[in-house]
């Protein structure tokens, strides 16, 4: 059981480590695009995660229930100067000098006048931008709404829609243009505003950008926060740690991060994979997937084959390339489980095995074949260098400090 600071330790480790790694794929992938890969989740699937976690934030709820009716009970308004051209009686100031210039134009008619009136307004800044937040939750709980969904957040959105509905309408009532785009020029002096639900409205549209829209650091540590990075948030967070770290330890032994990419077809979930370079060799680091090459030397596919299993479900988490100067390619299998009981690493040890078992024709040819990353309950007994056990097992803080063994 991971305390909360073991949670947040891991929190900040991918908060750190991730973003500036995660910025060498920025030339070619868009942030969510990155963000759905690490969460093991197709793009389609990552969008509805984003636009689901915008909707239930304690954002919009204090927005719909708080901050809304109170901005409705007391709209500000705002005066504009109305310049009037019409025959007959005039109404309001006349504008004696326009005036005499359009009756020359018109015939020289005693009855045109051109008038500037006072009018007030309900259609500010601030308006439109609720009216804008309103309709994109509308929206967004009408296309979430028609998937599967708990029946209490299906209600939560429901309520949104109905509410939301009828908002957009009072607003509309009181000549409130409502528009489907609103920038962050728009909102600029909405930020100076003294009301609490104008601020209100500016703090949900911010996290609207960063979590639909823009996808970025902020969604990251937001999604971390609140356990909603994958559906099987904490195992998933350590396996991403445990890779971002072995990215890490790289780089602090010298290796370029020379390419970043995102592997896999548009319809399934793609991975990640980090290609770095040093003195004429490459490590290559697959997440949740291994090289072809490997999938095809698979011992065991001929047993999956001959039922209705699918063997893609059963891969390791990571698994580590090494091509020398010299060509000589050297293959290690990660294995990364969120435990610290004694009998689920020995269990995680023959999974493992069974890894190498499958994988024989093109795994090593090097010691260790495997790494088995635990977060504790494990010391090693042995001295460093006199075993010839084909697995190194680390645990969290040991992988930190851990040396590459090649």
């Amino acid at each position: 059981m991971w305390t909360n600071e073991d949670l947040e330790l891991v929190q900040d480790g991918i908060s750190r480590l991730g973003w500036l790694v995660l910025k060498r794929f920025s030339a070619t992938y868009r942030p969510s695009d990155i963000l759905a890969a690490f969460s093991c989740l197709s793009r389609k699937e990552f969008e509805t995660l984003r636009r689901l976690n915008f909707l239930v934030s304690e954002e919009t709820s204090d927005f719909m229930s708080v901050h809304v009716p109170r901005f409705l009970h007391v709209v500000p308004s705002t005066t504009q100067h109305m310049i009037e051209d019409r025959a007959g009686p005039p109404r309001g100031k006349i504008d004696w000098m326009r005036t005499y210039v359009r009756r020359a134009q018109a015939g020289t008619d005693p009855t045109r006048f051109i008038t500037r009136s006072i009018d007030r307004t309900a259609d500010t800044a601030a308006a439109r931008l609720v009216a804008f937040l309103l309709t994109i939750i509308v929206s967004t709980a009408e296309r979430l709404d028609k998937g599967p969904l708990p029946e209490t957040v299906r209600s939560q959105l429901n309520d949104y829609k109905d509410g939301g509905k009828r908002h957009l309408s009072t607003l509309r009532s009181r000549g409130v243009r409502l528009g489907n785009r609103f920038t962050p020029r728009d909102v600029a002096p909405l930020r100076k505003s003294r009301r609490p639900d104008v601020l209100a409205a500016v703090r949900l549209y911010d996290l609207y950008v960063n979590v639909v829209e823009l996808a970025n650091e902020n969604l990251l540590r937001n999604l971390l926060s609140r356990k909603q990075h994958a559906p099987e948030d904490l195992d998933d967070l350590f396996e991403v740690w445990t890779l971002l770290t072995l990215v890490e330890l790289h780089l602090r032994e010298g290796w370029q991060l020379d390419e970043a990419l995102l592997i896999g077809g548009d319809s399934s979930p793609k991975k990640p994979k980090f290609s770095l370079g040093k003195s004429g060799a490459t490590v290559e680091l697959f997440y949740q997937t291994v090289p072809k090459e490997m999938g095809k030397s698979s011992v065991y596919k001929s047993v999956f084959a001959e039922y209705d299993l699918d063997a893609s479900m059963r891969r390791p988490d990571a698994t580590i390339r090494i091509t020398t100067a010299t060509g000589e390619i050297q293959r290690i299998i990660v294995e990364v489980k969120r435990t610290r009981d004694q009998r689920y690493i020995l269990d995680s040890v023959y999974k493992t095995l069974g890894y190498l078992s499958d994988f024989k024709l093109t795994v090593g040819p090097n010691l260790p074949l495997a790494v088995l990353v635990v977060w504790d309950g494990i010391n090693r007994v042995a001295e460093p260098g006199t075993t010839s056990s084909p697995i190194i097992i680390v645990n969290a803080a040991e992988l930190t400090r851990m040396s590459l063994p090649y």
